[in-house]
C-alpha cells in the first residue's frame, strides 16, 4: 500500500505544524501557500496546555520553554482600548 499524499493549504502555524508531524511519520505532503514569501508578522502565539504534550512528544518543549515567555494574566480591551477586565492565569502554571 502508498501512503497517502497531503496538501496542505497554508504555511501558516497549523500548516508548518502538520508539515512537522507529517514529516516525521514519513507521509509525503505538499504545502500551497497563496502569499509570494513566507515571512515573519511580529505576531504572538498562545499555546494552552492542551497542545504541549504534542510539541513534548516532537521534542521541541525545551526550545518552547527556552524562548517563550509565561502569560500570567490576559488584559481585556474594548474598541476603545479601555481596559474591561482581565483574567488571572497563575493557577493555571503547568
Amino acid at each position: 500500500m502508498t501512503a497517502p499524499k497531503v496538501l496542505i493549504s497554508g504555511a501558516g502555524l497549523g500548516g508548518l505544524f502538520l508539515a512537522l508531524l507529517l514529516d516525521r511519520a514519513h507521509i509525503p505532503y505538499h504545502i500551497y501557500e497563496k502569499a509570494p514569501n513566507i515571512v515573519p508578522i511580529g505576531a504572538s502565539i498562545g499555546l494552552g496546555p492542551n497542545i504541549l504534550p504534542a510539541f513534548d512528544q516532537l521534542g521541541l518543549m525545551e526550545e518552547i520553554e527556552r524562548i517563550g515567555l509565561s502569560c500570567t494574566t490576559i488584559n481585556l480591551y474594548n474598541q476603545k482600548l479601555e481596559d474591561i477586565g482581565a483574567f488571572d492565569l497563575e493557577c493555571h502554571k503547568i
